[in-house]
């Protein structure tokens, strides 16, 4: 279930390289964002971190080891995890894929993609929040 304090959201940045380390010091500067970093990980140890953190936003590198595709039909098919948004940073061309998970599980396993062109550290910052 994510983090249900409204004031403050939780961002959980998967990734351990100098990107992932540097969007997560972009991040923490906001009062209103609490920020935790992980590595990549199988994907019960995934689940895992998420339920123990319970993030409303999960970032993920689109060049990440990780299958961000397998990644997104998980998170997406895991009803606890409603309301959920990730978002997926593609260095190639300074975009990112806003995934929103339904509020209410459907019997769908669709998502819609937003797409935004990122290039300042406030951009990043309004992608977050939502």
């Amino acid at each position: 279930m994510p983090h249900s304090d409204l004031s403050t959201q939780c961002v959980l940045i998967f990734g351990e390289s100098i990107f992932e380390e540097g969007i997560a010091n972009l991040l923490t500067d906001e009062a209103d964002l609490r920020v935790s970093s992980t590595k990549n990980t199988d994907d019960l140890t995934l689940l895992d971190e998420i339920t123990q953190k319970r993030p409303n936003v999960i970032m993920l590198n689109e060049s990440t080891p990780m299958n961000t595709v397998r990644i997104l039909k998980l998170l997406f098919s895991t009803p606890s995890l409603a309301g959920l948004r990730v978002i997926i940073i593609r260095l190639s061309d300074n975009m990112i894929d806003v995934y929103e998970m339904p509020k209410q599980t459907t019997a769908r396993n669709e998502y819609e993609r937003q797409q935004f062109i990122v290039t300042k550290r406030d951009e990043l910052v309004t992608a977050v929040r939502g």
